[in-house]
């Protein structure tokens, strides 16, 4: 075997790692069986309990993660399985391309930011956005340890349509879960900044963009105005829930005004067009990941 010398870099490791089969190599998602890719990095999985409820873990066979581990909803996939919503994972490895600048929005601890920083590589930006401090914290960790650092810019804040501040209630033991709410802060409940994304430096050169925010999408596109108004292609991930939103037609229609291809990220097929009907008439509380392409 040979070893790097001490001036090897992230990437010279990850390589090397890959050559002797020691980490996985994500770009083999973009084709193959998902079941035997789910199986190599289950069986990559690792987790060290670091106390104080804080765990570190291998993710995708490739990345190391800190995770809260009172967190049921994906710290606790994530430390037995290495992986989570493979079909969402395997549509961003085949959307991404080097020198991207992409935005996470609803980044939780920081899976898909880290997939994300990967794959634009050292050219390309990722702009992470996750408004509960503990957990941003744990997101930042994880973008040093992995080296992404350089090209990661953490925002601990909410977005919207308008700045200011939000009160953001975080569910006991389910923070991906946490979600904006109107009102005063109560128990489980916190203020946190918020602003619009179209006032972050940096995101108007977006070239992808994904939201996953708990029912504040529809803030959430009202604030990339200025980024949409580009006509510039732009490819976005969007979680769609009928349910979410006091008129989801007007909403969606709202989105296609934009001039985006309609598809959806299927948990079982993958990537599939969808038509506006064939959206509206899904289950209302169902989640769709909206696949939106504007070329």
């Amino acid at each position: 075997m040979r070893f790097l010398d001490h001036q090897a870099t992230p990437a010279d490791i990850r390589r090397q790692g890959e050559a002797q089969g020691a980490i996985f190599d994500i770009w083999a998602l973009r084709s193959g069986d998902r079941w035997r890719h789910e199986a190599v990095i289950r069986g990559l999985c690792q987790t060290a309990y670091l106390g104080d409820h804080t765990a570190i873990c291998r993710v995708l066979g490739r990345y190391k993660m800190f995770v809260d581990t009172k967190d049921i909803g994906v710290a606790s996939h994530l430390m037995l399985d290495g992986y989570w919503e493979m079909w969402n994972t395997e549509a961003i490895v085949g959307l991404i391309k080097p020198g991207m600048t992409a935005m996470d929005v609803g980044a939780h601890c920081g899976y898909f930011s880290l997939l994300l920083a990967d794959l634009v590589g050292p050219e390309g930006k990722v702009l992470s956005f996750e408004p509960n401090p503990p957990i941003a914290e744990l997101l930042r960790r994880s973008v040093a340890v992995n080296g992404f650092d350089g090209r990661t810019s953490v925002y601990e804040v909410a977005l919207g349509d308008q700045g200011g501040s939000a009160i953001l209630d975080v569910p006991r033991n389910e923070p991906k879960n946490a979600h904006v709410v109107q009102g005063v802060a109560g128990p489980g409940m916190v203020e946190v900044p918020l602003q619009r994304a179209d006032r972050i430096a940096g995101a108007s050169e977006a070239d992808f963009i994904k939201i996953d925010a708990e029912g504040a999408e529809q803030a959430i596109w009202k604030g990339l105005e200025g980024i949409l108004q580009q006509q510039r292609p732009l490819t976005i991930l969007l979680e769609f829930a009928g349910v979410r939103y006091a008129d989801p037609a007007s909403f969606l229609d709202e989105i296609l005004a934009y001039g985006f291809n309609l598809a959806e990220v299927d948990l079982v097929g993958g990537i599939q067009d969808r038509t506006r009907d064939q959206v509206l008439n899904a289950s209302p509380v169902i989640d769709q990941m909206l696949l939106l392409e504007r070329t």
